[in-house]
């Protein structure tokens, strides 16, 4: 099990560089079970790049617009742009600096944690377990927004008034990472915490 604790200690250290970084910020703690295929797919994920985790950003220009983009296989919606962290980031601030920037042309500078939710992932069959760790960040961005750089992008645009349809991406209902896209899965508990308060177990 030494993937599940190098997960453990890597979302810990985030937490505490975030917290370090921008004082407090809202954590939840939700669990979910996964069958055996999906939890292995997730575990290679974490050998890979050592912390299965995503980030997102809701991003302000100096016209109060938002950075909003579609996906093609989700096409009818519009959501904060962001993606799934990378063993060279180092951290989910360049996470998301680098993601917003592949999807939009949009420079980044991160503001602040909205919020951060650590999803524990329970193998169905074995007393096993690793964490996943969610953000959004809030950020400021100023250039002209462009998907002509990334495939998986159909469309990149500031708003000054969203659609009604925007979906926000601020954790209360994300969207299903790759790595468990189609987990059977079911939510257990969700806590309010504060990232001084304890950490993972």
């Amino acid at each position: 099990m030494a993937a599940e604790n190098d997960a453990r200690v890597a979302v810990d250290a985030e937490l505490d560089d975030l917290d370090e970084r921008f004082g407090d910020f809202e954590l939840t703690e939700t669990t979910v079970e996964n069958d055996p295929a999906f939890y292995e797919h997730g575990l290679d994920r974490v050998r890979e790049t050592g912390m299965l985790a995503d980030a997102s950003a809701l991003v302000y220009d100096g016209r109060n617009r938002v950075l909003l983009v579609r996906h093609p296989d989700t096409p009818e919606s519009w959501v904060t742009p962001g993606g799934g962290y990378e063993a060279s980031d180092g951290s989910l601030v360049t996470t998301v600096i680098r993601e917003v920037e592949e999807e939009t042309g949009v420079r980044l500078a991160v503001t602040d944690v909205l919020f951060a939710r650590v999803e524990t992932i329970e193998h169905r069959d074995e007393q096993r377990s690793y964490p996943m760790l969610r953000l959004q960040f809030a950020a400021r961005g100023d250039r002209p927004a462009s998907a002509a750089n990334d495939d998986e992008i159909l469309e990149a645009r500031w708003f000054a008034d969203p659609p009604t349809d925007f979906e926000n991406n601020d954790l209360t209902a994300p969207r299903p990472m790759e790595t468990h896209a189609e987990p059977a899965c079911r939510a257990r508990r969700t806590t309010p915490r504060n990232a001084k308060n304890g950490r993972l177990h």
